[in-house]
Order: structure tokens, then sequence, then C-alpha cells
């Protein structure tokens, strides 16, 4: 069939006139553009997304995290969508992505609090308000990997929806694939960046560069002029790429603030002090069930030299809230340590004399390692330090913390007690250390009960036996696989296998269920032998266990953890104090080879190799230390390359990140000293007056403590002095973490809330 011609006169008794020449046909679509829907672009974002957040895994163990945190990306992207079916402008948009994020959140993490189940009410917004500030909080005790518990995974939703939205608009609203894929980029990077890891990167490269080069392709088959049209883009688009680069910037923002509050960023302790000088030491260890006492090297804390192995305690935790966290009540409170600083036990002794040489103990550490029972304390550095009898704890002044070449000199006296006599000790019934939450998962007291019945024990020695040797026969791992359950003590139980804080943490919580009085201890274990007769106590030897009151007989050590380095001192029947750890008792006959490194993470080898060979090892706290790559992160591959550098920026920055406090001149430290302490006050309703001075100010803001003046002095040398030293440098940092400590303490919500936001927004 001919094509239809043009008629002039539209009267159909008029001839149409006779074309002249050849007539022209329509210009053909253009090759190689076919149309791409918007519904088409918006499932591979998704895919984008998706794969972004594979690296997550190394920050969240077990797969929990994977609902909320994929289900935030996805459900993000489908308002994008939706917005743009109903052509609504960019802040309703706006609008509707905040309230979804909000009605997201509500039905994730505090359902019971909404109306009708969806609605979130005021209710609502405060109790996902202090969600947040208890997961900033928690970033501050967990390592990485960690469990998936509310506070963090409310992080992670969050920033995970905020560079979703952005890369949403930076595709349809921008046209630009490639900030889309930066974004992506951003929110993959962070994890790899946070969480170091031996596993390799090859899969979650390879299916993010799949992703991206999908999106690629995909955009650059797109009409562009009709791709405008449907999302309302025909207005001239010179303007646009100022706004490309501002929202690109605020997703670069948004991941390295996401890096700061994910666990496991700089690798922080598992029980974070927050304290003060003087005789009153307020202070608030934490270990939780969910934590794991890992390190991330194998550099010495301490060189001790003992005449038989002995466990080093920092301090005891004697209480268990429903949080699963175990802590001190109240404060610790020391005594100086002139003359004796504990009574003997009324049972027979092993008199043992200690003496500790700080090697590489962490910065700003206020609990000094000793044994258990300390009875005398001296050596150059006993002139300051302060005794809890209480806790058993040994402290030192928080603007004078232990360091490198500090040592000081302990005689303790070992309880020597036999099986019989532990037996006469009745139940005490309850009491302070008797004490549970309502919430102790019944899967604990029911375990408890089993095993104290099928082993027949009703003392309260046999008992404690019975659980602790029954948990020794579970598997040790720090990257446990673990069963099933709403709590981490259910998981634990179900799952038969863990590490040291779920062992110790369960048995006191089985212990405590039975009316027994148990506390969790922590601190090291004895550490291995050196040629020079000295015990060389290392970060892997880092560890907790359980100690069970028998009244005039004091409180003695149980062991429940199976570490696989054997280094742990097992009480039996024949040995309630051992003289041996278990390597070396198994080591006698020949039997015993360690099948790890103790309380290291098997999937992230920090061992040195040169610490194999005798040499010196490197710093921890160098920007460059650590292990090297895999060999799959050195893959040659070309369409890797691009992605793996700028991983290792991310990795180089986060890593100098760590060190770069110490890289400061001290005089840029002390004026970071200062300002934290000013943003305490000012977010908890104390700012500075224009008139006021240092120590007029930081003055007011202790009331009266120390810590004041330990700060205003170097702060106003470093102002008016020609120079500062390192010792003013960290003087004022400790007295800046004293205040602060101080400060938050007393806050309540709202102010922690503020305090934590501009901490934040001023990393």
């Amino acid at each position: 069939m001919s094509a239809p011609t043009l008629r002039r006169d539209p009267r159909p008794t008029s001839p149409p006139p006779l074309a002249r020449g050849p007539v022209e046909p329509p210009p053909p679509p253009p090759r190689g553009r076919p149309p791409v829907s918007d519904g088409a672009l918006n499932l591979v974002l998704g895919l984008l997304m998706v794969t972004a957040l594979i690296p997550m895994q190394r920050v969240f163990i077990g797969g929990d995290w994977r609902r909320p945190v994929l289900g935030a990306a996805l459900l993000a992207l489908g308002i994008g969508w939706g917005s743009r079916q109903l052509r609504v402008g960019p802040i309703t948009h706006l609008v509707m992505s905040a309230t979804g994020l909000l009605v997201f959140a509500a039905i994730a993490f505090v359902p019971d609090t909404t109306a009708a189940g969806v609605v979130p009410t005021g209710a609502t917004l405060a109790d996902l308000r202090d969600l947040f500030v208890y997961g900033l909080e928690l970033v501050e005790l967990r390592p990485s990997p960690t469990f998936a518990e509310a506070g963090l995974l409310l992080l992670a939703v969050a920033g995970t929806w905020v560079v979703a939205y952005l890369a949403d608009g930076m595709l349809f609203v921008l046209r630009s694939g490639a900030l889309a894929i930066a974004s992506a980029l951003v929110l993959w990077a962070v994890p790899l960046a946070v969480a170091p890891t031996a596993d390799s990167i090859l899969l979650p490269a390879a299916t993010m560069v799949a992703a991206a080069g999908l999106l690629v392709l995909l955009t650059n088959t797109v009409d562009t002029a009709s791709w405008g049209a449907r999302v309302g883009a025909d207005a001239d688009q010179r303007g646009r790429a100022p706004v490309g680069v501002v929202m690109l910037s605020v997703v670069v923002v948004l991941g390295t603030l996401l890096a700061g509050v994910l666990p496991g960023f700089q690798e922080r302790p598992v029980y974070r002090l927050r304290g003060s000088t003087g005789t009153t030491i307020t202070t608030n260890p934490i270990v939780n069930i969910q934590d794991r006492l890992v390190a991330t090297n194998t550099g010495p804390v301490v060189r001790v030299d003992s005449p038989r192995p002995v466990y080093l305690r920092t301090t005891a935790l004697d209480t268990f809230n429903e949080r699963e966290e175990w802590g001190i009540d109240g404060n610790i409170v020391g005594s100086s340590v002139s003359g004796r600083v504990d009574q003997s036990p009324a049972i027979p002794t092993e008199v043992v004399d200690v003496e500790v040489l700080v090697a590489g103990i962490e910065p700003g550490a206020i609990l000094a390692p000793i044994p258990f029972r300390t009875v005398e304390v001296g050596g150059e550095r006993s002139g300051d330090m302060r005794y809890d009898p209480s806790l058993a704890t040994l402290t030192v002044p928080g603007d004078s913390p232990l360091q490198r070449g500090d040592s000081y000199r302990v005689t303790a006296e070992l309880p020597q007690p036999d099986a019989e006599a532990l037996r006469t000790v009745p139940h005490p019934g309850p009491g302070f250390h008797t004490a549970l939450p309502a919430n102790v998962p019944a899967a604990a007291t029911d375990l408890a009960n089993e095993i104290v019945a099928a082993a027949g024990a009703t003392t309260m020695f046999d008992q404690a036996l019975a659980i602790q040797d029954t948990l020794r026969t579970w598997t040790y791992s720090v990257q446990p696989d673990l069963g099933p359950g709403a709590t981490a003590i259910e998981r634990f139980i179900n799952g038969r296998q863990g590490y040291c804080e779920q062992f110790a943490g369960t048995m006191a919580v089985m212990l405590r269920s039975l009316g027994i009085p148990a506390r969790l201890a922590v601190g090291y274990t004895p550490g291995t032998l050196a040629q020079d007769g000295l015990w060389v106590v290392t970060n892997a030897n880092a560890h907790a266990w359980v100690e069970v009151d028998f009244g005039s007989f004091g409180w003695i050590a149980f062991e429940p953890t199976p570490r696989t380095d054997g280094n742990v001192l097992v009480p039996d029947l024949s040995s309630i104090v051992p003289s041996q750890t278990a390597a070396m008792d198994t080591a006698d006959d020949g039997t015993f080879e360690p099948s790890g490194p103790g309380e290291l993470p098997e999937a992230r080898p920090s061992i040195d190799p040169r610490l194999e060979q005798g040499e010196a090892a490197v710093n921890p706290g160098d920007a460059t230390a650590g292990a090297g790559p895999s060999d799959a992160d050195s893959s040659p591959l070309p369409w890797l390359l691009a992605l793996l550098g700028v991983t290792g920026v991310a990795v180089w920055t986060s890593r100098r990140r760590r060190s770069v406090t110490t890289l400061r001149p001290p005089a840029e430290r002390i004026e970071r000293a200062r300002r934290r302490a000013e943003r305490a006050g000012a977010a908890l309703g104390s700012p500075r007056e224009s008139w006021e001075t240092d120590s007029e100010y930081f003055g007011r803001l202790a009331d009266g403590h120390p810590s004041g003046q330990a700060l205003a002095g170097p702060s106003t040398r470093a102002d008016y002095a020609p120079a500062v030293t390192e010792v003013e440098a960290r003087s004022a940092e400790s007295a800046a973490a004293t205040l602060r400590g101080r400060l938050t303490l007393e806050a309540g919500r709202r102010q922690r809330f503020r305090l934590a936001v501009k901490d934040l927004l001023a990393r």
C-alpha cells in the first residue's frame, strides 16, 4: 500500500495536486536507542542498591540485618517510582520518602507504639529517638562484626534509605547514571573500610560491576528527549550540573558519617570507661553477651614476672540487665594503696608476688590488671593507685592513665579451698548477686536445671562445676553459627558455639537462676612464658570468666570457655585454683595442639608474620600497619581495578583516621579536646560565655572537679605559649574525655541526643 498524500483542499470533489519530485519518507527512529521504561530503570537501580549492600554482611553476624536494610533500600526506590507515576514535585517526593522512612522504622523497630500497628504516634517518635541514641552508644562498645541489634540496625536502615533516595534523584531527576552509581559505590565501600576481613572482595566487586554496567548500558540507550519528557525535564538542564555535584557531595558525606557510626570503625575496646579522677572513680564498664573480646593485633599488653600462671583481672561486673549487658552497680570507689589493700581469705592461700610491666595497654586505660586476690600493692606507679576491695579492682586517675613503661608490684593470696569445704556452703537465698531481669529467657533456666539434675548436683559447688564442664564440651568460635532465638542467650544455647562473653555471661545467668551468687570477671588469661622468664600477655589474651561467691571462702573462679589455645585455668575436684593452664596440663601428655589463636577472630588474620620469626611487630597504631591485601584483592582483572581503587582509598582513609590523633601536632590536639568539651557543654545546656576564660568556663563545667583545670591549663598554654608538648596534649585529651563523661552521666535523653548529633556533624 502506498503512503497517503496530503490534500490542500478538504473538499472531496477537488483532485489532489500532483507531487513534484520524490516524496521524502519520515525519518526512521534512531538505531541502537530502543526505549527503556521507567520501571526497567527502577528495577536496575534496585539491583544496584542490593549489590551495594552485599559487603554489609561483614559488619553484622548472621542474616538478621538483611530484611530491614534491604527492605529500606527497595522501599525508598519504590516510593520514588510511585512519585513519578503520580507526577508529583520534588518537595512532595521528599515528604513522601520521609514519611515512608518513619512508618517503616516504626513497624520494624517499635510497632507496639503505633496506632493500628501502622500509624506513628508521639511515643513512636520518642522511642525511635531513644533507639537512635542507643545505637550511637552501641557503636562505642561493639567491635565488628557484631549482632544486628535494634539500635545499630536503625542507624543502618536510616543511612541506607537516605542514600537510596538520593541515588533515585540522581538517576531520574538529573538523568545521570554515573552519579547514581557513585552514590551506590559509597554505600558499597563503607563496610569494606570499617570491617576489614580476610574474605575476598571478588564476589562483591563482580556483582557491583555487573549491576553498574547494566545501568550504564540502559542509560546509554535511553532516548534522552522522551526520558526527559517523562520526568518533566523539558526545561534547560544547564543548571543541573551544580545540583548533581551538591547531591553527590551529600552522599559522600553521608557515607563518611555512616562509616563513623557503623560498629568496628575504630575497633574500640569492648568495655568502655567513662571515668574521672579522685578517690571515687565514676565508671561504667560494660560487657555484653553479644560482644566479643577479640583483638585485631597480637601486640603485648603487659609483661608479668610471676612464679606461676595467673589470670589478670581488670574488674568484676556484678549486674545483669534486660539488654543482656553485664555492668557495675554504682561507682568503683578507690582507697589509697598504702599498706594492705584487702584482707586475707579465711582459708588456706598460696602467696604469689607478681610484678607487672605495662607494654602496650589500651590508651586511656585506668583499670590496672592484677591477679585475684591482691592484698598489697607497691612499685613506682603505686603512688596514685587506688583499690576497691568489693570488686577487687585497682585503678589509676583518669588524667594519668597507664602507659608504656609503667610498672607496679602486687602480692596476691590465691584461695586454695578443697572441694569438700566448698560443698558445705549452702545456697544463700535471693540477694544482689542472684538478681536477674524479668526477661531472662527460659532456655537459660531450663538448661541450668537440666544440667544439675543430670549430674545429681545439689550443692553450689557441684552445680557450678557441672555447668562449667557441660559448657566446655561446646564449640569455641569468634564467628559462631548461632541457632534460632529472640535473644543472644537463646541463640547461643541453641547453637552451642560462641566466644568467651557468651560462655561466661550465660553461665553466670544460669547460676543466678539457681540461686547461686555469681558475677562476671574481665581481664586476661596468663599469656605465654617467654625465654626471659616473663609471661607475655597480649591482646589475644583478652578474656571473660565467672566468679562465684562462697561466703566466708570468698569468690572462686570458674572457666566455662573452651578456648582453642588452651590458655585457661580450669578448676576441677582436685585443683580449685589450678597452677597450670589447660595447654600445659595436656602438653605433659603430648596430646594438646592449639586449634586456634584464642580470642583472635579466625576470619581476620592479624598476626604479623615477623612475630613468628622473632622480629618486632608492626606498631598497631601505624596507619600503614595491618595485613596486606588478599590474592583476590590484588587481582589484575581490568574491570575490577576502578572499584578496588575507590575501596583502597576508603580503607586508607579509615585507617589513617585511627592514627590521625597521634599524628596531629600537640597544639591541634589540644584545640580539638577543647572543642569537644565546649560542644558537650553547649549541648547539655551550659554554653561558653564570650567573657569566660578557659579556666573560668571549664572550671564551671567541672563544678570543682580537677578535670576542668586539667583541661584549662594546656588549653591556655596552647593559645599563648610558643609551643606545647605531647604530654600536655595527652593530658588535655584525657581531661576532656573525663569532663564529657561527667557531664553525660547527668544528662537527660534529649541532651544526650543533641550531643550525639553535634559530635556526628563535627566529624
